[in-house]
Parts: C-alpha cells; structure tokens; sequence
C-alpha cells in the first residue's frame, strides 16, 4: 500500500520546529527539503541547523548543486533516507560516500529529466528510491503535473522492484490516481500545511489510498 509522508519546506528554524512537532503528533515519517539556491529560487533551512525527530522515519531531499561539499552536514542528520539529485555534480561518489556510512539513498529527477538520463549515470546499485517531481522544486501547494505519471510507468517497468515517491501537488483530488501509477510514497507539503486541520487531512488521505 502507499503511503503519505509530510513535508517540512521551510528557511525558517521556528517553523522547523513547529512543523516538526505537529508532523510528529499524527504521521510515522516525514520528508525534509534543503537547497543551497540553485534548483530552487530560494535557500532553505542548512542543513546544520537542522534535526531529525527519533518519533519519525526522515527522508533528507538534497537540493544542492554539489551534495559532496556538505556531506559531513548531511551524515550527522542521520537521515534514514538521503536523495540526492542526478543533475547535482558528483552525484555517484557521494552516493558511494552514504552508502558505506550505511545510510539508505535515493535519486531525484527534474520534471525534465527522464529515464534514459538516470540510465547514463551508471549508478545502478547506488540507489533504491527515486524520486519523481510533479511539481515546482522548494514551493508547497502547487498544482501536480501528472504527465509525469508517464515517468513513473517507466522507472516501474525499468526497476520493478524500486521505490517510487512522488512529490507536487498532492491531495484529495489526484492522490489515487498518482498511487495507482505505481508510487509508494506520496510526499505532502502545501496540502498538510495549510489544511484547518492537517491531522484529519493526513488521515483521510491515508484511507483513501488504502
């Protein structure tokens, strides 16, 4: 079954903490974004200023051009997750670099980038989650591309075994259709958030994916 995982999108370390805490009250993981400012327009919260609750289960998504100048910083988050993205520099040695620290990893690909990309980086073995966007990179409550479900189809047919997750616009609306595509893991932010009440919305979206 799949399942749904807040995001914490935020540069602001009050909020963090907030979020941290509501996210912990009613969900089992959660899903944190970092950028350096160059995939997203913005920079979020660094790393080193970051934390990861025990009560949660924690994907680090790594928005940074170079994710080995700060792979220090993401080692001491202790992340059970980190995905870095294929169109960062140096993606196979730090993936290489997580892995013998015994740190699960994953990939995230740019609306733009496609299977065949993924394939001509040679890191097969490097990874078990790939991350699929449907949406705008560092922004909460868009609207999904779901065209990008062709995307899933295809890492689906390609790695059958693999983790998909899919993150953009997420909500009542689509959140069937993007897990009946072939995604495991539904990350949402904007929806969750700005929800009256964002423990009801988690659960019901829960049970309508189960």
């Amino acid at each position: 079954m799949s399942i749904i995982t807040p995001t914490i999108t935020t540069s602001d370390p009050h909020e963090y903490r907030d979020q941290m805490k509501l996210i912990a009250s009613y969900a089992e993981g959660v899903h944190l974004d970092f950028s350096g400012g160059v995939f997203t327009p913005q920079t979020l919260l660094p790393i080193e200023d970051a934390w990861r609750s025990d009560d949660l289960i924690t994907h680090a998504h790594i928005m940074y051009q170079d994710p080995g100048e700060i792979i220090d910083d993401i080692m001491q988050l202790e992340a059970d997750l980190v995905i870095l993205h294929i169109e960062s520099d140096n993606v196979k040695s730090s993936l290489h670099t997580l892995r013998e620290n015994g740190t699960r990893t994953g990939v995230a690909l740019l609306p733009e980038s496609t299977l065949a990309d993924l394939k001509e980086m040679d890191i097969d073995g490097l990874f078990d989650h790939v991350l699929v966007f449907g949406g705008h990179l560092g922004y909460q409550g868009g609207k999904a591309d779901l065209t990008q479900l062709d995307k899933v189809r295809e890492l689906r047919e390609e790695y059958p075994d693999i983790e998909i997750a899919w993150d953009g616009g997420v909500n009542a609306e689509n959140a069937r259709q993007i897990a009946d595509a072939g995604v495991d893991v539904l990350n949402v932010g904007g929806y969750l958030k700005n929800a009256k009440n964002p423990k009801k919305t988690y659960a019901d979206l829960v049970k309508l994916l189960s």
